[in-house]
């Protein structure tokens, strides 16, 4: 069985990166806008969050 590198390594490319940027933009954003319930908020903002440092580190 070949051995797979353990370093970690990109999975996104350029467009994936401003689509994920821009989905976590939204998601944070959104949320506040509308005024929803306070646990949507963080719900939906931790996990727009993470969409915009996956997008900013593309890993």
């Amino acid at each position: 069985m070949a051995q797979k590198s353990l370093y970690i390594q990109k999975n996104v490319g350029p467009i994936d990166q401003g689509v994920r940027i821009i989905l976590g933009t939204t998601l944070i954003i959104l949320p506040t806008t509308f005024q929803w319930p306070a646990w949507t908020i963080a719900v939906l903002g931790a996990i727009g969050g993470s969409q915009i440092i996956e997008g900013i580190t593309a890993y």
